[in-house]
């Protein structure tokens, strides 16, 4: 028994010895895959775009501006009133309290409007009332519709200074002409049957109106009553007739 088995051992040992000389056949290995860099086209590479920190915002505390002083105060409140303050409102309380001011309240004031002159008057060539340039405000100068221009036409009355025509005998609603004042007489044209005429223009002179002579009270009071109708857009009353003495 023990032949038969040192035998068995012997055997096994050489086909352990004859295996482990024996070389074993290599593993396929695997081949790279065909790059396709080559076969498509070169592009730029463009580098990515790096982003700026972003800078952290301190919020300071706002400082308080400085205190104001008591005549800095003062000049702004009396600015403040004569801004608020309509013109002839300002204008009749300073003459008011002229009257019983101080001396030195008068010499300050005085010497405050040092160099200050009023405006020109100027007179207007079209509508022949006076005016100062700093009033010379839009639709202002205002003039009726000339009768003396009419043209009737079956039952129609055609308007020779403005162009217009209405029915019957009625003037035109409105004014014949209606903006600003001017002292060119070149430049207070309006009537649309002068137009083509270099010569005349159909405005009335001075002279014609009598600009510059010494007008009654009653006529000063009808003027500026027909102005101040006139800037309301109303017509003036018809001038009153004189009475016959019997």
């Amino acid at each position: 028994m023990n032949l038969r088995l040192a035998s068995r051992k012997r055997k096994s040992e050489s086909i352990e010895a004859d295996s482990a000389n024996t070389p074993q056949p290599e593993s396929p290995r695997e081949s790279p895959a065909p790059s396709t860099v080559a076969d498509s086209p070169s592009r730029p590479v463009k580098p990515s775009p790096r982003r700026k920190p972003r800078s952290k915002s301190i919020t300071r505390p706002a400082t308080p501006p400085p205190p104001k002083s008591p005549e800095e105060i003062a000049l702004e409140e009396l600015k403040s009133l004569v801004q608020s303050c309509p013109p002839k409102s300002f204008h009749s309380a300073l003459l008011a309290r002229l009257d019983g001011a101080a001396p030195e309240q008068v010499a300050s004031l005085s010497k405050l409007l040092e160099g200050l002159t009023p405006p020109p008057t100027l007179h207007c060539a079209r509508c022949h009332q006076d005016y100062l340039e700093e009033e010379n405000y839009d639709r202002i100068c205002v003039m009726d519709h000339d009768d003396n221009s009419t043209e009737v036409r079956h039952h129609e009355t055609f308007w020779g200074c403005c162009g217009t025509s209405t029915e019957g005998q009625e003037p035109p609603a409105g004014w014949c002409f209606e903006g600003k004042h001017t002292s060119d007489r070149a430049k207070a044209r309006y009537r649309e049957d002068y137009e083509d005429d270099e010569e005349a223009d159909g405005l009335q002179s001075c002279e014609e109106r009598k600009c510059h002579r010494r007008t009654s009270p009653r006529k000063q009071f009808r003027e500026v009553h027909v102005v101040i109708t006139r800037r309301r857009g109303e017509r003036p009353p018809p001038p009153a007739k004189k009475k016959r003495l019997s």
